[in-house]
């Protein structure tokens, strides 16, 4: 098959436009620069210039693909609805990435004992209601010809890297400090990277259309986290402080949706339905003993650290742009 992955350049997208390549299919990768577009023609991903923003880029990648996986973001609802629009009739499959933010609950730090299944009549928070709402419509328009699927991975890790760990990471060794908020009993569930791209790849051949899955393997609390990161990077222990120093620390949206809230799925019906089954290290483990302590720890001079961190931070916001 040809599948045309956005964020191909991505954390996510790089797993799962690798695993797709390891079985023989057909990659095209949405990217938006020529940098990037040579990262992935040296992994045999044919570029597609543009940006989410560009609709007729993105019809014309999507008809031209035999399925597309959306793996850019969760939050970018027109673009959504461009591929929505494009497939309309044509019984493609439509893979959207979303995550299980979307049963964040604003804890503060409290542990929360539900645990989610994809059944479970939800009521968003307001700041991630688009989000949801969004899950609901690709879920909806498999009624209109389209094989759509949705997957919800939870706090994803592995290979040193993430969306929620290095920014955790980076900020202990900037500041000094590894917070969490109140208590710390709030808990995310999590899922490996290559068990995460493995999910992608069994719900591309046998989700059924109009499907919603939860990824998750384990779970952790964040206060557990934070001790680990504080370990990591050289601190005694982590501290809790209140929601405003984390605003302050973190950003208000990072802390209310993630750092913050609970966030605990069940996956049975991924591993029952898609027969997924995920074989990747713990995660407090890997923050302790595995890739996070191979790329991040640091034995040297602290103030070098934070040097280098700044340094890393430049170049990446180089990339971006």
């Amino acid at each position: 098959m040809h599948i045309f992955v956005t964020g191909a350049t991505g954390y996510i997208g790089q797993a799962v436009s690798q695993r797709l390549l390891q079985s023989g299919h057909v990659v095209s990768g949405l990217v938006r620069s020529e940098s990037g577009a040579k990262a992935l023609r040296a992994r045999g991903i044919t570029p597609v210039l543009g940006g989410l923003d560009d609709s007729s880029v993105l019809r014309e990648a999507a008809l031209a693909a035999d399925a597309v996986i959306d793996t850019a973001t969760a939050d970018h609802a027109e673009s959504t609805q461009v591929f929505l629009t494009a497939l309309e009739g044509t019984g493609k499959k439509f893979i959207r990435t979303s995550g299980t933010g979307i049963y964040t609950d604003l804890a503060q730090g409290e542990l929360n004992p539900t645990i989610f299944t994809e059944e479970v009549q939800h009521s968003p928070a307001e700041i991630v209601a688009t989000r949801y709402a969004t899950d609901l419509a690709v879920i909806d328009a498999a009624s209109r010809g389209i094989h759509t699927v949705v997957l919800r991975p939870s706090m994803i890790f592995g290979d040193g890297a993430s969306e929620q760990l290095p920014l955790l990471i980076r900020q202990a060794i900037t500041s000094g400090r590894s917070l969490y908020v109140g208590r710390g009993d709030n808990r995310w569930s999590n899922v490996y990277i290559a068990d995460l791209a493995e999910a992608y790849f069994l719900a591309l051949h046998k989700a059924p259309a109009g499907s919603a899955y939860n990824l998750a393997a384990g779970e952790a609390r964040m206060g557990d986290i934070a001790e680990r990161i504080a370990r990591l990077v050289g601190l005694q222990a982590a501290e809790s402080c209140t929601p405003e120093v984390a605003y302050e620390a973190l950003g208000q949206r990072w802390v209310d949706v993630a750092i913050s809230s609970n966030s605990r799925v069940d996956s049975a019906k991924a591993r029952t339905e898609l027969g997924w089954s995920p074989a990747g290290p713990d995660l407090l483990d890997d923050l302790g003993s595995g890739s996070y302590k191979r790329i991040w720890a640091y034995k040297g001079d602290p103030h070098d650290h934070v040097q280098a961190v700044a340094s890393d931070d430049a170049l990446e916001g180089a990339d971006s742009h």
